[in-house]
């Protein structure tokens, strides 16, 4: 059956992510290395390495690196992916890869005993920010996991995570989750995830009851006619791209009694949503482009098909759809196919990009499929 071929891979991916020690290649890791100074010297420079980093069909990482860096985000997400693959099989080995993941998360504070962020200088269209800066993403997807597991040990780290977002991330007047401290500017996806970290990590907390309904508001309203959401605010944040909108909607679905509008809103994004598919099931990254095929849209792509399918938004036939190219043109070897471009494919590997959202759409759909609820962390399970 396509649930087992999908629980199995997702299981190859996690297994082979552990072979490597949890570390690898980024396709934006472009500053993890001492590069001159002038090199670096202004956002266009920096933004000119990371690009070629991440841009390039072959990997030019091996020109100068021997060694990669570990990728908290990663960590979360092959949590996440163990802990749902145990679930649907009851087999171990996708039990103990999983909490050998999140020991590694767990003692990770290069960024903060409270948060994780990235162990790269990162450089965006919108912001720089120093290796070990804390953000909202990647501690997202860091307490999930870490919730997921119900360790005491672990939970109460995922809640304090929590709790560093409900303090340090929180933006007045406006009401909306910053994506790191020191920087205000408002993306929609980065809210939504933090909101729904407090939302489930911190159910019985009135405050973070309150902030979690403000920070879902502010994104309702941001939503385009046409059911899309823009990646942020600001004239130079306007564009509309798979994955982020996956995000917001899965976020969305997973906060379905903060808000009333979120029925609503979510129906309307999952019309937008399924155009980034094809009729072969290419996950693409752009509505109307049709290359490149893009892993990062297949993994999340997969993960909120399977919310909206549950949901009964999308048939199952487009979630099958997906999973079947994910699984026949994904991944080749031990890896997933970063990406395909209309004349041939990227051949470099990516750990968190590309194998780690991968596996965990792969194990979403698998869940959706066999019938199961979302496995996602809940408010009643962590209370």
């Amino acid at each position: 059956m396509l649930e087992h071929q999908l629980t199995e891979a997702a299981v190859g991916l996690t297994r082979q992510a552990a072979r490597m020690g949890w570390r690898g290649p980024d396709p934006y890791d472009g500053l993890w290395w001492h590069w001159p100074a002038p090199l670096v010297a202004g956002r266009r420079r920096r933004q000119a390495l990371v690009q070629i980093h991440a841009r390039s069909p072959f990997d030019v990482r091996k020109l100068y690196r021997r060694r990669h860096p570990m990728i908290p985000k990663a960590l979360g997400i092959f949590g996440s992916v163990g802990l749902r693959a145990h679930a649907l099989t009851r087999q171990e080995e996708p039990r103990g890869l999983a909490f050998d993941a999140l020991e590694a998360l767990a003692s990770d504070d290069t960024a903060s005993p409270r948060a994780w962020g990235y162990h790269w200088d990162v450089q965006t269209r919108w912001s720089f920010y120093r290796a070990g800066c804390p953000n909202v993403v990647v501690t997202a997807f860091g307490a999930a996991g870490l919730l997921e597991s119900h360790r005491d040990d672990f939970v109460d780290r995922a809640r304090d995570a929590a709790r560093w977002m409900l303090e340090d991330l929180w933006i007045e007047p406006d009401g909306y989750f910053a994506y790191h401290p020191g920087r205000p500017a408002n993306i929609h996806n980065a809210n939504l995830l933090g909101a729904w970290i407090v939302h489930v990590a911190l159910p019985g907390d009135s405050k973070a009851r309150e902030r979690v309904a403000r920070a879902v508001d502010t994104t309702l309203r941001a939503q385009n006619r046409d059911g899309s959401w823009p990646y942020g605010e600001g004239p130079s944040l306007k564009w509309v791209d798979s994955f982020h909108s996956g995000y917001v909607l899965t976020c969305l679905d997973r906060m379905r009694t903060a808000h009333p509008g979120i029925e609503d809103a979510v129906t309307r994004g999952a019309h937008h949503f399924r155009q980034f598919f094809d009729d072969r099931g290419r996950a693409k990254l752009r509505v109307h482009r049709a290359y490149p095929e893009d892993a990062h849209a297949a993994g999340t792509g997969l993960t909120t098909l399977a919310a909206l399918y549950r949901r009964g938004e999308v048939e199952r036939s487009l979630l099958e759809r997906v999973a079947a190219r994910v699984l026949d043109r994904g991944i080749r070897g031990s890896h997933a196919v970063y990406r395909r471009y209309r004349w041939g494919r990227t051949t470099v590997t990516y750990l968190r990009w590309a194998d780690a959202h991968v596996a965990l759409g792969m194990v979403d759909a698998a869940s959706a499929l066999a019938g199961m609820p979302d496995p996602a962390p809940q408010p009643d399970l962590v209370a």
